[in-house]
């Protein structure tokens, strides 16, 4: 019986040894932010990854009016198309830009815990459906 246990537990020990490892959070992160820029000097401070998306989350020391006007002037000269721009309460700014289909979600805040901008910046996984049909009035 005791044979048995620990020729069962070894077993259990290779097998569980032999599971694919999943993505690096970074790895993942990478992936998904493909092709996007951070703001020069920034500090990564978290990557957050999920089944769809990934989120980086940095902070400079730049007040956010001079971080979002720097992403205003440079994703349109890397190819990202600028949609929408939005002002939230205490000086924090949204911007949404696509590039070839793929979104990119970029939110500055005023650093709370000192000076500076605190920014995450969010993308997708997944490469848009080149074999979806489009609907009448909307962009392929």
């Amino acid at each position: 019986m005791h044979r048995t246990l620990v020729t069962l537990s070894l077993l259990a020990l290779i097998a569980s040894c032999d599971r694919p490892q999943p993505p690096d959070a970074r790895e993942l992160a990478a992936r998904a932010l493909r092709g996007t820029l951070s703001y020069p000097h920034s500090t990564l401070v978290s990557i957050s990854t999920g089944t769809d998306a990934a989120e980086a989350t940095l902070v400079t020391d730049d007040a956010p009016e001079r971080v979002a006007r720097w992403f205003r002037d440079m994703l349109p000269m890397n190819g990202w198309q600028l949609r929408n721009e939005g002002k939230g309460a205490a000086g924090a700014v949204t911007i949404y830009a696509e590039k070839a289909g793929r979104p990119l979600w970029l939110t500055l805040k005023p650093n709370a815990g000192g000076a500076g901008t605190i920014y995450t910046m969010n993308g997708v996984f997944a490469e848009p459906d080149s074999t979806a049909a489009t609907i009448p009035g909307t962009r392929p």
